[in-house]
């Protein structure tokens, strides 16, 4: 594992209109895409910040991890990748646990995306997943994003589920302390009906978030056999920022 050293940030923007006393509103919807400008990620890597633990950021969003004591490897939260399926669609022996699981490999491959962990010690996970830090000048709205599952999880799937198994991915949106709503997604459905693995990347809708200051991410497994871990792209969110 590669160690990125990148600053943490929470786009604060300044407007010379303060400065008359008119205040500006900036209302704009964007996509948290982790494709960083400034900074050229190796290929087939995976990163972290290990000066600012708390994790990282894109424009208004912050997206968190908590690392390990020799801060070497991330506990709980999230990290970046750009570990890619290999055109043999071989994996055996790769680092699977942060490796995005697209078998069909005509689908375009993101150059970089994140990957969740749900560490099952509670002291070991960051104490929100996704922040909106600025709710005292603006608002923030989670419309969608893209996921899928990593390698090793799919093979887990594959090898431990039985008929009636499912994996659940669950989102929870808060603003000051009170729940503003919840979404779920089936990563993984076994029914009398299918054998399913979410295999490609796939839309999921969040705006029934409504309005959000933080969101916390909750994988539920039928099968305690199977990793805790997705695969995230293309966060789409609406920001209203007041100065």
């Amino acid at each position: 594992m590669k160690r990125i050293f990148f600053i943490l940030f929470s786009l604060v923007m300044v407007s010379s209109c303060l400065d008359d006393g008119s205040g500006m509103t900036q209302s704009y919807t964007a996509t948290a895409d982790f494709q960083y400008a400034q900074i050229q990620f190796p290929a087939d890597s995976t990163f972290f910040n290990s000066t600012t633990p708390e994790g990282f950021g894109y424009d208004v969003l912050n997206f968190y991890h908590k690392l390990n004591g020799p801060k070497t490897g991330v506990d709980g939260g999230f990290i970046l990748s750009c570990l890619e399926m290999p055109k043999s669609g071989k994996t055996e022996g790769l680092n699977n646990r942060y490796r995005c699981y697209l078998p069909n490999l005509s689908q375009p491959f993101p150059n970089i995306y994140t990957v969740y962990h749900q560490n099952p010690e509670a002291a070991l996970m960051p104490e929100h997943a996704i922040m909106f830090p600025h709710k005292n000048i603006g608002t923030c709205k989670l419309e969608g994003c893209f996921v899928t599952n990593t390698v090793e999880v799919a093979e887990a799937i594959k090898a431990n589920f039985k008929t009636g198994d499912r994996l659940t991915l669950r989102v929870t949106g808060y603003l000051d302390g009170q729940k503003t709503g919840s979404v779920e997604i089936n990563l993984a459905d076994y029914s009398a009906q299918k054998d399913s693995i979410v295999s490609r990347w796939t839309p999921f809708e969040l705006e029934d978030l409504k309005l959000v200051e933080h969101v916390d991410f909750e994988l539920i497994s039928t099968n305690p056999a199977i990793p805790a871990y997705f695969c995230m792209d293309s966060v789409v969110y609406t920001a209203e920022l007041n100065y």
